[in-house]
């Protein structure tokens, strides 16, 4: 069987190696070769060649056949469209203009380059491939990511034939979802798997001893995403984080206390330092914000605050699913993916019923997750289980009226529960920073603010940047 793995070249805004995890997906297609003997290809952009021969990691490549694109070359063509790189990703994401010129111009170099015939499956991460739906009509394409993976979670992927997003199954049907009647088989599975996940959150918790109420009756969770990603910008009409920040603190009641948490490995929103600081602002306009300073910390703090909470307000987070598993109320905004299984979709009906009475369950949804969608790491460790998988799916896909029968179960209700409990990692708590190392950077530049120098020479530092502006621009 012909199986590549498409790493989307596009250079997004986040920088050029901001999506250079995605070259994970090397390591499905060496499993599948490994394995089950499959004639694997990977098509990836330059750069994250350029990056795994810096880095020392070409060996991940090892025995696979690469298709290259050079991203540059590409985007000298699309810019003579007048389509922009950032301007290229959201045509990605919008399966309404799979279409264009410049998706046509990029489906037409890597059918070039892949050369004669089609491959028998095609898998995406994060990124949607309606563009290639013509030249490789055959192709079974599945697109590939995680909804929540991070300890104490099993490691886990979805592969979705229809697409991510608002393309995907949950995004087309998770109305219908919600009320799925799941076995008993599996509602035994979710009860287990919703123990193991919270004695592991117990176990690690940093903010056991941190008052998250604060004197507040009410508390909400609003985990801050990540700003120039198509998976945050085209779900919302939000432009920053900030932005996504203030309107749901504008709309909160000042009798619902607010937990702010950052993305923070995509940087900080919440500043006291620099042109741009706001915590002060913030926290004075709305006092029911509640910052906690060593979520900086840990990339993992939002999880330890859902199961203490009332509810959660997200616009395309996997911590939106957490909070089902948990049994807390969800809202997100209607244009979202997640509105189709969230209790709320307008903020107003969210804050008047979050904390006062027990949420529609949405545990038939979270067991159909379990059984029928999310792939746990050690099965996909298995090149022969994984290519069956594939088949099933195929077959499914291509008999099934209704697209929710294409997903079906990923095995049987005993290796499903040692691969969700038996086999989940040791609850662990990874640092991302130490707290005394964010707050000592955050005090140098305090300081540095407020010092004498940086006062007495910031005239001369305006007048500088204003002349910059003014000065022709030169070629050479």
């Amino acid at each position: 069987m012909k199986i590549v793995g498409y790493v989307h070249p596009g250079c997004i805004s986040l920088g050029p190696l901001w999506n250079y995890g995605w070259l994970e997906t090397a390591r499905l297609l060496q499993t599948l070769r490994r394995d089950a003997g499959c004639d694997c290809t990977l098509i990836v952009g330059s750069r994250f060649l350029q990056e795994a021969k810096r880095e020392g990691t070409m060996e991940r490549l090892r025995d696979l056949r690469v298709v290259e694109i050079d991203e540059v070359a590409l985007f000298k063509q699309t810019n003579a469209l007048g389509v922009t790189p950032t301007a290229f990703d959201k045509l990605v994401y919008a399966e309404e203009r799979a279409g264009h010129p410049a998706l046509r111009m990029l489906a037409e170099e890597i059918v070039r380059k892949f050369g004669p015939g089609e491959p028998d499956v095609l898998i995406s991460p994060a990124t949607p491939t309606r563009f290639l739906a013509e030249p490789w009509s055959r192709t079974f394409r599945l697109h590939t990511e995680s909804l929540f993976s991070r300890n104490p979670f099993t490691s886990n992927l979805f592969f979705d034939h229809l697409g991510t997003y608002g393309g995907s199954i949950i995004g087309r049907a998770g109305d219908r979802l919600r009320g799925y009647q799941a076995t008993d088989a599996a509602r035994t599975l979710l009860d287990a798997f919703r123990a193991r996940v919270a004695a592991g959150l117990d176990a690690t918790d940093p903010f056991r001893s941190t008052d998250i109420r604060r004197g507040f009756d009410r508390v909400c969770l609003l985990p801050l995403q990540v700003s120039n990603w198509y998976g945050f910008d085209e779900q919302a009409a939000y432009r920053t984080q900030f932005e996504f920040l203030f309107d749901v603190l504008s709309a909160a009641p000042r009798d619902v206390g607010m937990i702010v948490t950052e993305h923070i490995g995509a940087g900080v929103v919440l500043k006291d330092w620099g042109s741009d600081r706001n915590f002060d602002y913030l926290r004075a306009t709305f006092p029911n914000m509640i910052f906690v300073p060593q979520s900086r910390s840990f990339n993992t703090s939002s999880q330890f605050f859902v199961p203490r909470v009332d509810g959660v307000w997200t616009v395309s987070s996997g911590l939106g699913f957490q909070a089902l598993l948990f049994a807390r109320m969800l809202g997100s905004p209607a244009s979202s993916y997640i509105a189709s299984v969230a209790h709320a979709t307008d903020a107003a009906s969210f804050f008047a019923n979050v904390g006062r009475a027990a949420p529609e369950s949405r545990d038939g949804f979270m067991a159909w997750l379990l059984e029928r969608y999310l792939v746990p790491e050690s099965l996909a460790n298995d090149g022969r289980w994984l290519l069956d998988y594939f088949l099933r799916r195929l077959a499914a896909a291509r008999a099934a009226h209704d697209p929710i029968d294409a997903f079906v179960p990923v095995a049987d209700a005993e290796t499903l529960m040692d691969a969700w409990v038996a086999r989940a990692p040791q609850p662990v708590l990874v640092p991302f920073y130490s707290h005394d190392w964010v707050e000592g950077v955050r005090a140098e530049l305090n300081e540095l603010y407020r010092s004498k120098s940086i006062r007495l020479t910031a005239p001369f530092r305006a007048v500088a940047r204003f002349a910059r502006k003014l000065r022709p621009s030169t070629t050479h």
